[in-house]
């Protein structure tokens, strides 16, 4: 009787199996995660090409560069921004494939850092496990390191968790919150995924030392996905619309009038144009909360994990719309304001912080180039360019490209001269800005086309600059066959690039 039963038993075994078979097959996006992670990690190839800054008609010759992601989807790769602001064609390669795979951007947020890849599924010999991000943050906990190596391999490293904080963002002028790991095993690779003990993923890696490895948290990540998977457009969170300063002076606070007894708050010293704040908040207002969580002097809030952490986080944890509250002293009074978060993209600053992989506006006539002044053009300066680029071109990076006169949208300058017989004593000219071309206030660059008709009946085009510099005057009369000389003997294959 024994054998029988022995027989049914086994038979039942066989057959849960099948099912569980059958169920793996059927929702094969599960959030399971093998303790290996072969199946959620991918090595990501990217093509880039940059466009020169001094000479915005070339473009450097395609480059490999390579970092890594982490699955969270069948089909969709979470990594880094940075390696993709001129990227030109990505691939991918996981541990199943002996090959590359296409990819594209599906969505990327350069204020966070954050890209999301996405593969074709038929391309795929089996879909990609998922890794679901943690919110945990756990100060001294040790994390383990992991990435597909080039061989397809998943390689490891170590690290402890030290602190939260909020640093600079390497892809835009805006501040982040980091997890900063110490006493790791190796230096970390860019998009390496960071997990606790347990398997839970807290991060992905993108900047670090030997000793040292600053993560984007799961926090952050869950946040960007949630946003990068709606059907509309991406809108992203919000970005300060100011600048504050620590408010440790008795003096200062004596002067503003507030009450002995507060010693928090931070000063509002800059109000930008645009960003979230920026339609509500004056100079000289005292932030006293954000959304009810109060501010001290040096501009931080506290946070029942991260403990001290600086005001940008509470602003980045709005999605573009959602409303925001401020409480502020001014004049005297104690306010509540009603705002709504937005952003202040680098495109909108007056000198931008990034193009982001866009070719440079120019435009050239008679062998002066005329183009757009960016941050890009600036750092053509080399290691310390603040100290050594033209003090009336950093004015305008530093002290108005987020506050720009009104009606302007760009700073125009002239670059440089390609020497040429109609240039002769002007081919010194050089890094200076546009004030008029014809008489026609330049205040973007689409001004300048404007202004090329703006005086039909005058033999000559002319142009004034800022700081009192010399006009300069491009004779007309075979203006035309003269450019064309220049653009080939230069190598230039068009006059100008202005959308």
């Amino acid at each position: 009787m024994k054998k029988p039963a022995l027989v049914i038993i086994g038979l039942f075994f066989i057959g849960l199996c099948g099912s569980c078979r059958h169920a793996e097959e059927t929702f094969p996006n599960t959030h399971r995660v093998s303790g290996s992670f072969e199946d959620s990690l991918v090595s990501i190839q990217i093509s880039s090409s940059w466009f020169d800054g001094l000479q915005p008609w070339k473009r450097s010759p395609s480059q490999t560069n390579f970092c890594c992601g982490t699955a969270v989807g069948p089909d969709e790769i979470v990594t880094i921004a940075e390696p993709f602001a001129y990227a030109s064609f990505v691939q991918v390669k996981t541990h199943r494939s002996a090959e590359y795979i296409p990819a594209r951007i599906k969505a990327i947020d350069y204020d966070l850092n954050l890209c999301l890849l996405q593969i074709d599924r038929q391309q795929l010999a089996a879909p990609l496990l998922a890794v679901p991000f943690s919110k945990d943050f756990g100060k001294g906990l040790e994390l383990n390191g992991r990435w597909l190596s080039s061989d397809a391999l998943v390689k490891t490293s170590r690290g402890f968790l030290d602190r939260a904080v909020v640093r600079r963002c390497p892809t835009s002028y805006q501040k982040i919150l980091t997890f900063v790991l110490t006493s790791t095993s190796r230096q970390t690779s860019r998009g390496e995924l960071y997990t606790d003990s347990k398997g839970s993923a807290l991060g992905i890696a993108f900047d670090g030392s030997e000793t040292e490895a600053v993560l984007l948290p799961g926090e952050t990540i869950n946040l960007f996905l949630t946003e990068a998977r709606q059907d509309t457009e991406y809108k992203g969170y919000g970005t300060p619309g100011y600048e504050t300063y620590e408010m440790v002076d008795p003096a200062v606070r004596k002067f503003l009038k507030m009450p002995e007894d507060r010693k928090d708050g931070c000063f509002v010293s800059v109000v930008y144009t645009k960003g979230t704040g920026s339609e509500v908040l004056k100079p000289q207002d005292v932030i006293f909360e954000i959304d009810g969580n109060p501010i001290d002097a040096f501009g931080r809030c506290k946070h029942p994990v991260y403990e001290d952490i600086s005001y940008e986080y509470l602003i980045q944890r709005h999605r573009v719309g959602e409303p925001i509250t401020f409480t502020v002293f001014r004049e005297g009074k104690e306010l509540t304001l009603q705002s709504t978060a937005s952003r202040f993209d680098s495109a909108d600053m007056l000198v931008p912080y990034q193009e982001y992989g866009k070719q440079p506006k120019y435009f050239i006539t008679g062998g002066y180039i005329f183009q757009k002044l960016t941050l890009d053009y600036l750092r053509l300066w080399g290691e310390n360019w603040q100290g050594k680029v033209p003090p009336h071109l950093l004015n305008y990076y530093r002290n108005l490209s987020m506050n720009p006169p009104e009606g302007r949208k760009e700073v125009v300058i002239l670059s440089f001269v390609l020497p040429a017989e109609i240039n002769l004593g002007y081919q010194n000219m050089g890094r200076i800005v546009v004030k008029t071309f014809n008489g026609v206030e330049i205040k973007q660059m689409s001004d300048i086309l404007t202004a090329l008709n703006a005086a039909p009946e005058s033999p000559f085009h002319v142009v004034e600059f800022e700081m009192n510099y010399p006009t300069v005057v491009i004779p007309k009369e075979n203006l035309e066959q003269t450019d064309q000389m220049i653009f080939q003997l230069y190598g230039i294959p068009k006059s100008s690039n202005i959308n």
